[in-house]
Formats: structure tokens, C-alpha cells, sequence
């Protein structure tokens, strides 16, 4: 497993720092050290590469006996390139060149730079690729690369990008290729364009959705491409040594903005797809995330990535820093809660962003794994006990596989474009999913994100959550439509499928889930009170509506939630499966007790099965258990993480889950004794001073 951290971003840190550091990083217990390889850098003249610091760093890291990861980073680019290709800028909506400057947080080089939908750019760019790769390939101690950091593209270009002639070219030739021509695009898009040159993109949200809804998925489909033209290029040149590429955050929080398309960055399960593995950065303390945030991160990568490498490849190392703003201290228990969080996730690299704190820009005093916020020394001696421990247990930690979900969590790209088509972001969606998610993460219940066109994995699950699921398209509605028929549970919030993927809207009663379960919704109602009652099974709690109500004209089913005007939550039969149809939104709604049991119920009655339960301390809205559990090999592996305010928890297992009735804690040494009642073993367990148990049975 590489356990790394990111060291050098030109011309940073300084050389007389390098020998002393990365004998520091070897005794912390990191193995790796990553190094950023800029274009603007390397070839600040036309032509001319200069490699001889990085030769340096690779020599250093070899002789300390550390792995290198190398991030080739083409998208900061040199201040030569438009003398070098004049007209290449970005333009934005407005028609405006979009003006290159150093970019904020990186020293040297332009971005967002010259767009690579025009060929030269490209061209000059697979030049630096490709020397960087015939350089360093043969290095002996090279543990992979990351293709593409974050997946910038377009990263200070100060409005939407990108409305060049190159792109707008590309756009067409992308819908003629989906459309199979114009007649064909007209007749989808309810159009009469006589030629090619009369399809614009859309411009600004709140207009009709179709442009703007077919430019989003464009934007995604293009970042999609140009990683793999560079893990292509790279991979060409090298295919000894794993390719991968990270963005910023996850797919499914690409809510965009007023400078960002949704997804504008690519799509996870599409990288996925074509490279060897997908990654993320996560910034907790700088974000405020807790175990919950956290998780759902990693899940979400590893949903995409499927049987691909998941790096985490930027983790916070130390305080955060935003110019002149203090952030909150990353202590080593919750750096160690990362790190344990991550392997029980199964990814396969964690990177720390950086060793020393930054030097220049408003990141100056920050992110320091050894920095000066106070915690370093902790932190580091923590470090390295993970490293002893990484190492001691190689071969379960490299064998083990989380436990397969038969739950899933749908992301609906479609869904995103047209809510940042109407409102400028997606962020309702981006909400409700999270609130699903953050759910299934405090009950411990294992999940995966599905993704719209990724839809094999149905086949595995028995329950399917599509929040704010608002767009389905013809092959989506039939792979769910099978997926319930053979014995899946569909879980429907309001207005499911209730527009195509051209934009436009569908009357109730012609939506796929009217057609699947025989009962439609009769229209949108204002919300009077925000909470309603369920009952379920003899369970009674609490919901809360967000936005609107919709309740279902329903003769068919079972009614668990009525309203003044219908029925707001009904259960119907389909084939062997069953539909519930949820006339509101639940997700986006702030954390209830009522929706959590909710959804766990839900997972249960599914044919979802524990086997764990926590039977003390019961969670509350700051508190709660957190479980991970997998194999390796023929050991069972649970992850405990406790809160912070609980010291003991008493937990009771499935029959058999064990093979024995002593396990023993890999991160206490202890060994823990399970006892019997009523055949089902239980063990109270002592929170340490990480607050992690790692029982291997």
C-alpha cells in the first residue's frame, strides 16, 4: 500500500531542505513521496526540458529507500504558449478571451492557458507527456502516476468556458455522433435548425433547458476524453507502472457553480473505465467534514472505480490556509481515523497534501503534515506507528476486500445538468444524494453509488435509492423497470423521471414509474407543516418534506403516509420486486432520527441483513458507531471507529461470523474474548487512544 506524501511543487521547498526531509518522511513511516511535474516548469522555453531538479528528488528518494509518485501536471501551462499558438484562449459565454495569469495557488505557470480542443495545445502538450514518461519510466522505485491533478481545465478562466471555434466544432461533431445527424437531433430537440453552424450551446441558466442540458453533458463527455488521450499517450510509453488521475471532490458533488458547469471536470465511472484506477482529494478539517463526510467520499470513488485503484491522493496534512484565515488544526487521531477509514474502504494508496507548510500565496503557513500548527510531532509519531502496522500486516491489508452492498445510491448526471440548467447549480440534487448516503454511513449499512449509464451493478443490489432522480432516459427506465420486475426494491422520490434527457417535461401519467407501478402523482402542493407520520411494519416515526408535496393518485398498493390531499408515500407490488413512491423530498432535509430509521427500514425489508449490531450506545445526531467490515482471505476484518464521546461499546454478531472466540485488536495488540448469549457471540470493546478497532478473526 503507498502511504505517501505529496513533497515538491516547483520551486518548493527549497534544495537544502531535501536531504534532511526525506529522511524525516522514511523514519515518519511514509513510503512514498509525490512530486508535482509542471509543463510550465520543465519547459519554460519552446523545446528546452529541464529535469534536473526532479533528477535530483528521484535520486534522494531512492537513496531513503521511498517510492515516487510523479503527477504530470500539463495543465499549468508556460508563458510562451500563445506566442508560440496565437488564438488558442479559452472564450467564454459572453464571446470574451479568457486572459491567463500564474495560477493562485502554484507558483509558476499560466491557467487556465490554451484550450486543448485546439490541436496544437495539444500537440505541445503530449510533447512535455511524453518526455516526462520516457525519462522517469525506467526509475526503479517509481510506484505510479497521476495523470491528471484534480482535473483542472479550467481553473481561473473568471466565466463559462469553453465557446472557442475548437470547441464549438467539437460540440456539434459530439451531437451528430449521438444523433446520428441533424434530422434526427431536430426531431429529439423539438428544432428546425436548417444547418450545423445554427446549434449554439447553452449560455446562461433559467432558459430552455435542451442547449444547455446537451452542453453540461458535452463538457463531462470532453474532460472524460481528454484524460484518456493522456493515459493513452502515457500508457504507451509506459505500461509497467499503474496510470491514474484524481479530481477535486467526487462526481457526485460537482454541483458547479457560476464558473462551473455540473461535472464540468469528467465523470468518475467514465475514468474509470478507460484508466487504471480513480482518486480524490479530501481536506476534513478544512471542509468540516466528519466520519460521515469523509466516507462518502471514499465510497463514491470506490463505486466508480469498481475492481480500478482508488487513491486518495491528496489528504489533508496539516492546518489548512486560505490567505489570512485561520482554519481548525488536523490532529493525529483524526488523521489516523482517515488513514484506517480509507483501508477499510479498500483503497490502495492514501497521499498526504504536503509535508512542509506552503511558502507563497495564500496558502502560505498551510497544509504541513510537519508543519508549525502545533501537532506535528504527534502526528508523525502516529505516522509512523501506521506505517509498522501497514507493514506488519502487508499481506491482510493488500488481501482484504470490503463487504459486497446489495444497497445503492443512484447518481443521475442528467439530474445535475438540467437543476444547473434552471438555478446556476445543482446543488439540491448534490444534497439529496448526500442525505442518502450520509444515512446508509451512520447505520453502517454498506452501499454503492450507481451510476445512470453503469448500471450492471443492479444486477448485485436489492435496493435502489434515487434521490432527486428528475431525469431518466429510455435505456435507464428499463434497465430500473427489469431490475424491480426480478425482484429489486425501487425507491422513488418526487417527480422521478419526470423529464427526458432532452429537457422536457412529462405529464404524470406518462413517466416510466406510472407506467411500472400503475399510480402517477396529480401534481405539485405546498407544504403545510414540514413533518408528516409513517407507519410501517408497526414502526411509527417523523418525515420532513423539502420543496413541494406530490402526492400519488393511488388505487393500487399500500398507502404508509397520507396527506390532506392523497396518499404522500405507497408501496406497490411489481413482479417479484416492489416500488415506494415518496411524494416529496427526504434527502435534503436536516438529519431526523425518523429518516434514518427510515431508510434502514427500508434496506431491511429489501432483504438487507446485519451483522453487526451496536447494542450500546444508541446514536444520536452527533454520535454514532461507525463499522466497516470485510474479508481477507479466510479472516473477517471489522473497522470499529468510536466517537468521541463513547468509551466502551457493546456489540453482538451473527452466528458464525467469527470462526473463533478470541480476536484479536491489530491496532491495541490485544486480544479480545467473545462471549456467547443465545448463540450469538457479543464483546465489549475499550476505545484506544486513536479510538480505532481493527478486529481480525
Amino acid at each position: 500500500m503507498i502511504l505517501g506524501t505529496q513533497y515538491y511543487r516547483p520551486p518548493f521547498p527549497e534544495q537544502k531542505y531535501w536531504e534532511e526531509d526525506f529522511a524525516r518522511i522514511k523514519d515518519s513511516g511514509l513510503n512514498t513521496v509525490q512530486l508535482w511535474v509542471i509543463w510550465a516548469w520543465v519547459e519554460s522555453k519552446p523545446g528546452e526540458f529541464n529535469f534536473k531538479d526532479y533528477d535530483r528528488l528521484v535520486e534522494l528518494a531512492e537513496h531513503h529507500g521511498l517510492g515516487v509518485v510523479l503527477s504530470t501536471i500539463a495543465e499549468i501551462q508556460p508563458h510562451w504558449i500563445f506566442r508560440a499558438v496565437p488564438g488558442s484562449e479559452l472564450v467564454d459565454q459572453m464571446g470574451h478571451k479568457a486572459i491567463s495569469s500564474n495560477r493562485g495557488e502554484c507558483n509558476f505557470g499560466l491557467t487556465p492557458g490554451g484550450c486543448t480542443d485546439h490541436p496544437e495545445i495539444w500537440n505541445r502538450m503530449k510533447s512535455f507527456l511524453a518526455e516526462v514518461v520516457k525519462r522517469y519510466r525506467s526509475l526503479p522505485n517509481l510506484r505510479g502516476w497521476d495523470a491528471w491533478n484534480e482535473l483542472r481545465w479550467n481553473v481561473q478562466s473568471d466565466g463559462l468556458v469553453c465557446f472557442c471555434s475548437y470547441t464549438l466544432k467539437a460540440f456539434r461533431n459530439w451531437l451528430n455522433q449521438k444523433y446520428d445527424g441533424l434530422d434526427r437531433l431536430n426531431n429529439a430537440w423539438k428544432r428546425r435548425y436548417g444547418c450545423w453552424e445554427e446549434v449554439l450551446p447553452g449560455k446562461l441558466p433559467n432558459r430552455p433547458y435542451t442547449e444547455m442540458m446537451a452542453f453540461e453533458h458535452f463538457l463531462t463527455w470532453r474532460a472524460n476524453q481528454h484524460g484518456k488521450a493522456r493515459y493513452d499517450l502515457m500508457k504507451s510509453l509506459d505500461s509497467n507502472h499503474p496510470i491514474t488521475a484524481h479530481a477535486c471532490f467526487p462526481s457526485p458533488q460537482a454541483a458547479g457553480d457560476e464558473q462551473n458547469h455540473a461535472i464540468n471536470r469528467g465523470n468518475d465511472w467514465f475514468f474509470a473505465d478507460d484508466l487504471d484506477g480513480i482518486g480524490c482529494s479530501s481536506f476534513p478539517k478544512w471542509w468540516g467534514q466528519d466520519d460521515t463526510g469523509f466516507s462518502i467520499r471514499v465510497d463514491s470513488i470506490k463505486s466508480a472505480a469498481r475492481d480500478k485503484l482508488i487513491w486518495l491522493s491528496e489528504v489533508q496534512g496539516g492546518r489548512s490556509s486560505t490567505g489570512f484565515e485561520i482554519y481548525k488544526p488536523v490532529d493525529a487521531i483524526s488523521q489516523q481515523r482517515w488513514i484506517w477509514n480509507g483501508i477499510a474502504c479498500g483503497v490502495d494508496a492514501v497521499l498526504f497534501w504536503c509535508w512542509r507548510d506552503e511558502v507563497f500565496g495564500r496558502e502560505s503557513s498551510g497544509f504541513g503534515l510537519a508543519g508549525n500548527d502545533g501537532l506535528a510531532s504527534e502526528r508523525l509519531s502516529a505516522m509512523k506507528e501506521t506505517g509498522e502496522l501497514i507493514r506488519e500486516y502487508d499481506e491482510l491489508i493488500s488481501e482484504y476486500k470490503p463487504e459486497r452492498p446489495v444497497v445503492g445510491v443512484m447518481f443521475s448526471p442528467q439530474s445535475y445538468y438540467l437543476y444547473w440548467a434552471q438555478e446556476g447549480d445543482a446543488h439540491r440534487p448534490m444534497q439529496a444524494w448526500q442525505g442518502y448516503t450520509r444515512s446508509l454511513v451512520r447505520k453502517s449499512i454498506p452501499y454503492t453509488v450507481v451510476e445512470e449509464e453503469h448500471l450492471d451493478v443492479l444486477s448485485e443490489l436489492k435496493i435502489l435509492f434515487l434521490p432527486r432522480t428528475v431525469v431518466t432516459s429510455e435505456a435507464t427506465e428499463k434497465a430500473l423497470e427489469r431490475f424491480v420486475k426480478e425482484g429489486g426494491t425501487l425507491v422513488c422520490e418526487s417527480e422521478c423521471g419526470a423529464f427526458n434527457s432532452q429537457g422536457f417535461y412529462r405529464y404524470p401519467e406518462e413517466r416510466f414509474i406510472a407506467r411500472l407501478s400503475g399510480v402517477y402523482e396529480i401534481g405539485r402542493r405546498s407544504i403545510n407543516g414540514n413533518s408528516f407520520p409513517v407507519k410501517i411494519d408497526d414502526m411509527e416515526f417523523n418525515l420532513r418534506a423539502i420543496q413541494w408535496l406530490t402526492p400519488y393518485g393511488c388505487n393500487q398498493g399500500s398507502v404508509l403516509a397520507n396527506n390532506a390531499d392523497g396518499p404522500l408515500i405507497v408501496e406497490v407490488p411489481v413482479g417479484k420486486g416492489k416500488v415506494i413512491l415518496c411524494g416529496t423530498y427526504l434527502g435534503d432535509a436536516e438529519w431526523t432520527v425518523g429518516f434514518e430509521n427510515f431508510i434502514e427500514l427500508m434496506a431491511k425489508r429489501a432483504g438487507w441483513q446485519s451483522q453487526i449490531e451496536v447494542l450500546n450506545p444508541q446514536a444520536g445526531k452527533d454520535s454514532f458507531i461507525y463499522i466497516r467490515c470485510g474479508q481477507s482471505d479466510s479472516k473477517r476484518i471489522v473497522f470499529i471507529f468510536f466517537p468521541p464521546d463513547q468509551d466502551k461499546i457493546h456489540l453482538k454478531f451473527k452466528p458464525n461470523f467469527f470462526t473463533r472466540m478470541q480476536i484479536t485488536d491489530i491496532i491495541s495488540k490485544k486480544e479480545v474474548d467473545l462471549i456467547k448469549n443465545d448463540s450469538e457471540p457479543e464483546c465489549t470493546l475499550t476505545a484506544s487512544r486513536w479510538r480505532i478497532s481493527v478486529l481480525v478473526g
